[in-house]
C-alpha cells in the first residue's frame, strides 16, 4: 500500500500539470497574429496583437489605417469575439469579429453593415 507522502506527492504532480497546462492554453491565444480577410476590396492582412491582463484579454488591431485599440477580446474556450471602430472617410463604421483558434490558426468572420466577410490568420510569434 503507498505511503500517504507517496500519494499526496503524486497529487500534487498532477495538480502541477493541469495548472500548467490551463496556462499553457491561456497563453496559446496571446501572441501577434497576421490576419487574411477576403473584402470586397481585395485580401487584406491587418495584424493583431492579444495580450492577456488580469482582467482577461486586450489587443491591438494595425492595419493600413493605423492601430486601432481593443479594449476587450470575449474568450470561451477556443472561440473568440470582439467589436471593432473603423474610421472611414464617411464616418465610423463597427465591425464585429468572431472566430476560432486552434494552435497557431485563426479563423471566422467579420460582420460589417454591409454583411460578413471570412477571415483566417496565423500566429506571428
Amino acid at each position: 500500500m503507498p505511503s500517504i507522502t507517496r500519494l499526496l506527492a503524486i497529487f500534487a504532480f498532477s495538480l502541477l500539470c493541469v495548472t500548467l497546462a490551463g496556462q499553457a492554453a491561456a497563453e496559446d491565444f496571446a501572441g501577434t497574429w497576421t490576419l487574411n480577410i477576403d473584402t470586397p476590396r481585395g485580401i487584406q492582412h491587418p495584424t493583431l496583437e492579444i495580450e492577456k491582463g488580469e482582467a482577461g484579454y486586450s489587443g491591438v488591431y494595425n492595419s493600413l489605417r493605423g492601430p486601432i485599440d481593443i479594449e476587450s477580446i470575449e474568450r470561451n474556450g477556443n472561440t473568440f469575439s470582439f467589436p471593432l471602430i473603423i474610421s472611414v472617410p464617411i464616418g465610423d463604421v463597427e465591425v464585429n469579429y468572431a472566430g476560432s483558434f486552434e494552435g497557431s490558426e485563426m479563423k471566422g468572420m467579420v460582420q460589417s453593415p454591409r454583411g460578413e466577410v471570412p477571415f483566417t490568420a496565423t500566429r506571428n510569434d
